[in-house]
């Protein structure tokens, strides 16, 4: 075999070793989960699984430090291989002259490799080994990735590592930003991390520091009136703590994506400006055993999260449930679906703006809601329903529209969390009935601006709303109008215009307010994480407030174009709000959706005869009808006018029949029942004595002066005349009640006695 054979045989063996002698990656360590804003800005951080606080490697060292650490640790560091054999040289002659290390040789690239390899011996053949890969290293990396590694993985003291961490940790900014004096304190760290550390040896620290900003001094890195300022820098204190305002947004985010960097959309003014307005607000709250809170703030033309602020958690000792993030937790939803019901009733022409919907005692099955005020009026518009929550209206237009058609609506809305059928909710559904969270509410009404103002993606794609019923929807949702008690509110000006609804749960558990304009979506929910309700606790007097606030915060956006390619203006009745027919004496012109389907024209006014004095309805059976009266009436069912009556004082009633008034085909039945309702149950109390009281049934009827005859299990009790309340007594157990009118007209409901 030649020589050259042999050498070649050798050479082959020790290049590939040396090729492939460096691994693929050099460093996987654990990292802190941490959590940028959308401008960049460091929004908290979590310390990793291994106890060490260690950031993600930046992009870039930056240049103060890069140029401190140079100096201080590897002068030739952009000229040498990996190796510096003056350095070496240099620590020989010294070592060997003192008879101990007095001087390193390590260049930053060594130390990389020393990094990468925590557990390998501090022995000379390690040191060679080092050198080695070092030169390795150098053919692979760029100068710059190597001191972006070297700064990312060297030791700071404590359970700090890398550069940005110990930014943080001991000055309380991002590296970028740091001092001369502070860049020096860093990179004089890693040389003895465990020896000289921010909270002791501060004089070796300080020593340490100032050798080498006297150094960058002579080298001309820096001035003389930067050397001068540096040095009067104090050394930084025990390490602070990382910035953490949006601390359940960080939890979230860490449990579902893991560690390391997490970039989110997060505006970090209005988080902080955010954080103000739930701390202010607290203690008013605290005050009533009232200990959470969750605001959600979405942009609309895109989604994305500006503002999180998930519980109250720091803001007293001892509290209840701060851990608990408010935003994705499910909650009885109150009021606040009405509005999308009233949408897809305007959607479905089923309703138009104004339709007057029955507001008079209802009951179905074992259902009996009220209005929070516990009055009726009888009838009210569609769009006062919603702008005053009234939750009657709401249950007879929710069983007009149908319940299994809602949840449908709902879930192309988001309301994932609404995930049983119609018979489970039941009319319920639109008091309160179904666990919602604060992120599908926000979501739901941002996704309903997003259409409205043109966004096209998957969310207003799914949406089974057009722009005219949402447009008409936040028309009705802005204006002033709310129920007495909610007449403590804040209304912003025409030029910072908001759709917004509140909602209180059951037992005030719940209090819940969601408002958009053409820019931004605000969720807010207040109450306790452990469902505890509290007296006075509302949408509006709790929810509502912080909502107005946070909108005060954001830029302004404008209202909303109206969508008029989805719209048609329609003449309609102005009292009862239907279609104007040929009887309707005033009509207004309304913007409706422009759908083929309609309410049927207005049927509430009709023409009557009246006697040449008005006193009497007649026909051609009483009265000639060359001496009859025309005139067009606004007319309402029996039960409807009886409390329509009661609130509006403008309205009048037709006077009562002829006395010689023949019906002949009008067969109209002129006798509602108003209490008891059918199959309900009537608890009677007793007095005093002992004895069991009875309970005063009510009727209205069409003719305020018909006489009304009264019977109880098919037995005549006796006879009323307006108003009709009629005292009853029976006994325990089921009952029949009917009540007739002279005119033929009767009613018969069942209900039960306890």
């Amino acid at each position: 075999m030649s020589k050259c054979r042999k050498i070649i045989l050798i050479i082959c063996p020790l290049a590939a070793l040396y090729l492939f002698c460096l691994p693929r990656q050099l460093f996987s360590p654990a990292y802190s989960a941490v959590l940028y804003g959308g401008d960049g800005t460091l929004m908290g951080a979590r310390i990793s699984v291994d106890g060490q606080w260690r950031f993600p490697p930046a992009d870039e060292v930056p240049e103060k430090f890069e140029k401190c650490i140079i100096s201080y640790e590897d002068k030739r560091f952009r000229r040498h291989f990996g190796v510096d054999l003056l350095a070496i040289g240099r620590a020989l002659r010294l070592n060997t002259l003192h008879h101990r290390t007095v001087s390193g040789a390590s260049t930053i690239t060594m130390q990389v490799i020393r990094l990468s390899r925590p557990d390998s011996p501090r022995s000379l053949p390690e040191k060679i080994r080092e050198a080695v890969l070092a030169t390795r290293l150098e053919l692979r990396c760029s100068k710059r990735e190597i001191l972006l590694m070297y700064a990312s993985n060297a030791p700071f003291g404590g359970n700090v590592v890398g550069l940005e961490a110990a930014a943080w940790r001991y000055f309380g900014r991002p590296a970028e930003e740091l001092s001369w004096a502070e860049s020096a304190t860093l990179a004089v760290l890693p040389n003895a991390p465990a020896m000289i550390h921010p909270g002791r040896n501060r004089d070796k620290l300080r020593s340490k520091r100032d050798f080498l900003l006297q150094k960058l001094l002579d080298e001309g890195i820096i001035d003389e009136t930067e050397y001068t300022l540096a040095i009067e820098e104090p050394l930084p204190e025990k390490p602070l703590p990382m910035p953490d305002p949006a601390y359940h947004f960080l939890e979230r985010m860490r449990a579902s994506r893991g560690d390391g960097k997490i970039e989110s959309s997060l505006d970090p003014a209005l988080q902080r400006r955010v954080n103000q307005i739930a701390k202010a607000r607290f203690s008013e709250f605290h005050a009533n055993l009232v200990d959470n809170m969750g605001i959600l703030v979405l942009k609309v033309d895109t989604g994305e999260v500006l503002a999180y602020y998930g519980n109250t958690r720091g803001l007293a000792p001892s509290l209840r449930g701060t851990d608990v993030d408010m935003i994705p937790a499910p909650r009885s939803s109150g009021s606040t679906l009405k509005p999308l019901l009233y949408a897809a009733m305007l959607q479905g022409g089923q309703i138009l703006p104004t339709t007057l919907v029955k507001d008079t005692p209802y009951r179905h099955e074992s259902f009996s809601p009220r209005n929070y005020s516990r009055n009726y009026e009888g009838a009210v518009p569609a769009d006062e329903v919603i702008q005053r929550s009234l939750n009657v209206p709401c249950v007879r237009m929710l069983e007009q529209y149908g319940v299994q058609e809602f949840i449908d609506l709902l879930h192309s809305a988001g309301f994932g969390g609404i995930d049983r059928g119609a018979d489970h909710y039941g009319l319920s559904l639109i008091l309160g009935g179904a666990e919602i969270s604060l992120e599908e509410l926000t979501g739901a009404y941002r996704t309903m601006a997003a259409k409205l103002a043109g966004a096209d993606d998957e969310s207003t794609r799914r949406l089974a709303l057009g722009k005219g019923a949402v447009r008409l929807t936040f028309e009705a949702l802005s204006k002033a109008g709310r129920p007495e008690e909610e007449a403590s509110w804040m209304r912003f000006g025409p030029d910072r215009r908001i759709a917004w609804k509140t909602g209180t749960s059951w037992g005030n558990r719940d209090a819940w307010c969601v408002g958009v304009n053409r820019g931004y979506a605000v969720g807010v929910w207040v109450g306790n994480s452990d469902g505890e309700g509290r007296s006075g606790m509302t949408g509006v007097s709790y929810a509502a407030p912080v909502m107005f606030e946070v909108f005060s915060s954001l830029p302004r956006a404008g209202w909303f174009e109206m969508p008029e390619e989805e719209l048609v203006q329609l003449a309609v009745c102005r009292k009862s709000g239907l279609p104007a027919g040929p009887c309707c004496p005033e009509t207004d012109t309304l913007w409706v959706p422009d759908i083929e389907r309609r309410p049927d024209e207005c049927r509430y006014h009709r023409t009557v005869h009246l006697s040449p004095d008005g006193r009497w309805q007649v026909n051609s059976s009483c009265c000639p009808e060359g001496e009859m009266l025309e005139e067009v009436r606004f007319v309402l069912p029996p039960a409807m006018e009886w409390y329509y009556s009661q609130v509006h004082a403008d309205y009048r009633p037709l006077p009562p029949r002829h006395p010689d008034f023949e019906a002949g085909t009008d067969t109209r039945n002129t006798i509602e029942i108003i209490y008891p309702l059918h199959n309900t149950t009537v608890v009677l109390t007793r007095a005093l004595d002992g004895s069991q009281q009875g309970f005063v049934a009510r009727a209205a009827c069409a003719d305020p002066e018909a006489e009304l005859w009264w019977h109880l299990d098919g037995h005549y009790a006796g006879s009323t005349r307006n108003p009709h309340d009629f005292k009853l007594s029976p006994a325990p157990g089921r009952h029949t009640l009917t009540v007739t009118a002279p005119d033929g007209s009767e009613r018969r409901i069942r209900f039960t006695v306890k």
